[in-house]
């Protein structure tokens, strides 16, 4: 528990000292230590008393955007910091009409009374400007400058508006400099000063004394800390780091941290060695509510249906030419509350797509449909274009819980149609002598030293998938599971067309079937992985030859038919290939874009039945 001792001294009307001595015991620690290894790196906790945490608020006001700084006030008190620094700009101001800005200090005063821990005031060109502000502050908080010191730090609150000359034209008087450089002389030995004004008079001229106040500080560890500006940036100057914030909720284009522009919380800690700082951007403080049992389960549900239904475009194998076609895009509710769909079109040198509609609310248990043009717009053929990105960003209003907003994206091409042909059937042994010429292929383009060809066929009982991998460095460890060695596999998904022509291998292929085999030398290997959901009686057999090795795999018809029926169409395949090569790493090829990854594409890889 802290104990925090107090003393506060009053001196021509500005608080002068406010010194904190904090008191704590360290925790005690009960281990039972094993002899010999350990798992844990050290037992040299980040507990150093010294040590203490405290955060900064930024420009409010400024053309304000209504609820970001009680946003920011209510995610410091999850962060739980020992009190909050502020660098002014706390109301709007502006005038000298006084029961204006006493509604204002209300509206403001009423953010402050939320926050858990003690809150210091420092005024902004919008809180000071005139004569009127500057009298009521006084009679609010009593000094418009004013420091403490807590953990051996100096915190030097300035007033860079005291002779009321408004927005880039701060100033630092001469009785507010004399009462600087006396402070500082009276704490010449604490381990840091940090001070907080709110315009950075270091980018302005005819600042009065500040000049020679910073030249006070340049033999002091020191740091300084100002809003104003509305966009950050950190300088190096007079030994120490200068800081101008971006926003709490102040005017900003908001367009990104690397422009300087995004509301934020600071998040101080002051060591030993001085400072650390970490800028907490405000929607990246998330309450520990932020999902709840209830809110999974409705996650959970609306992730297991298919709310968005992209109908492939598919051109023969053989012919690689695409003019145009309109892409059917369903979207089904199945909620009890309106979805709304927002889309947002991608763009591709190669391809050009045209919504019918780019955004539409979709009724309660209904379907809609929006239809997208898809042109090739330079002529290529299908295998040298890249896809069209299509964002959606479904969401739902549910009773009694956040508005919750699903985000997808779908890589959208023609896709080549193959063919899976009727052969007759195989044994599963390793040898290919029964197979026809294997028309598929793939392998590395650059090096050179893999490659791979392979087929895939069916009877009135099994899919079958054959192989001839060409490798001339095969790693096998028996032992070992095969993703860490030489291995190939085969992903194949058995839902309808347009539903698994949207798998991403969510679950680790949940709905998909996924098996691994290592050769091993002159023998058959029977090692493989695969996910749950899928047939226990797969056969996947693998045996090296002279030039690198050989796979085959026979999968129970069933598993098309249990989905599709009697009558089923297609399989979408995908065959990977793990090349673990000496000073090089294990290195993945695949026949089709992974399904895992953002290169997954709206029908890649689909078999249609002959």
């Amino acid at each position: 528990m802290r104990r925090i001792v107090l003393l506060v001294l009053i001196s021509w009307g500005a608080f002068t000292i406010i010194t904190a001595q904090p008191t704590q015991q360290m925790p005690k620690l009960i281990i039972d230590a094993p002899l010999g290894a350990t798992p844990w790196t050290s037992l040299d906790f980040n507990n150093n008393p010294y040590n203490f945490q405290f955060a900064i608020l930024s420009d409010r006001t400024g053309g304000h955007r209504p609820g970001v700084f009680l946003t920011g006030i209510q995610k410091l008190n999850l962060l739980q910091p020992e009190f909050v620094m502020s660098v002014g700009d706390l109301i709007e101001g502006y005038t000298e009409d006084v029961d204006e800005l006493n509604r204002q200090w209300t509206e403001f005063d009423g953010f402050i009374d939320s926050l858990d821990v003690p809150f210091f005031y420092v005024p902004g060109n919008h809180d000071i400007t005139n004569q009127v502000m500057e009298d009521l502050w006084i009679e609010k908080f009593g000094a418009t400058y004013y420091s403490f010191v807590y953990g051996d730090v100096l915190f030097m609150c300035l007033n860079s508006e005291d002779q009321r000359r408004g927005a880039g034209r701060g100033t630092i008087s001469d009785e507010q400099f004399e009462w600087a450089k006396k402070v500082l002389a009276e704490n010449e030995d604490v381990r840091w000063t940090l001070l907080f004004m709110h315009q950075p008079l270091w980018h302005q001229e005819d600042t009065k004394r500040w000049d020679e106040l910073e030249g006070f500080l340049a033999e002091r560890p020191h740091s300084v800390f100002t809003g104003h500006e509305h966009r950050y940036v950190k300088e190096k100057r007079n030994n120490g780091n200068y800081f101008v914030l971006a926003t709490t909720g102040g005017g900003s284009s908001l367009r990104s941290p690397a422009l300087g522009e995004f509301d934020h919380v600071v998040w101080m800690t002051m060591t030993e060695q001085g400072p650390v700082m970490a800028n907490l951007q405000l929607e990246g403080i998330i309450s520990e509510n932020v999902v709840d049992a209830t809110t999974k389960e409705t996650i959970s549900s609306v992730l297991g249906k298919t709310a968005v239904q992209i109908e492939p475009v598919y051109i023969q194998k053989k012919s690689g030419k695409f003019k145009e076609s309109t892409v059917q895009i369903k979207l089904t509710n199945d909620e009890d509350v309106p979805m709304s769909v927002k889309f947002q079109e991608g763009f591709s040198w190669d391809l050009s797509g045209n919504l019918s509609q780019s955004k539409l609310e979709v009724a309660p248990n209904s379907v809609e449909m929006v239809e997208l043009q898809l042109r090739n717009r330079r002529g290529l053929s299908v295998d040298n274009m890249k896809p069209f990105k299509l964002k959606s960003h479904i969401s739902y209003a549910f009773e009694n819980q956040p508005t919750l907003e699903f985000p997808f994206t779908y890589y959208i091409k023609p896709e080549s149609k193959y063919l899976l042909k009727k052969t007759k059937s195989k044994t599963i042994d390793g040898d290919l002598s029964d197979w026809n010429a294997l028309p598929y292929s793939m392998g590395d383009k650059n090096a050179r030293d893999l490659s791979a060809t392979f087929d895939v066929a069916y009877d009135a009982d099994f899919i079958y998938v054959a192989a001839e991998v060409t490798d001339n460095d095969i790693k096998v460890m028996p032992e070992s599971s095969p993703w860490t060695q030489d291995y190939v596999g085969i992903i194949m998904n058995n839902n309808t067309t347009t539903k698994s022509a949207l798998d991403v291998g969510a679950g680790w292929f949940r709905e998909s079937l996924y098996r691994l085999v290592s050769p091993e030398k002159g023998t058959i290997a029977s090692n493989h992985h695969g996910s749950d959901g899928t047939p226990d009686d797969i056969t996947i057999v693998a045996k090296t030859s002279t030039t690198g090795y050989t796979m085959e795999a026979k999968i129970p018809i069933d598993f098309a038919q249990a989905v599709q029926g009697k009558d089923w169409k297609t399989i979408r395949f995908n065959l990977l290939i793990g090349d673990l090569d000496s000073g090089k790493g294990q290195e993945l090829y695949l026949f089709q874009p992974n399904w895992r990854s953002k290169e997954n594409r709206v029908g890649s890889g689909m078999f249609f039945k002959k």
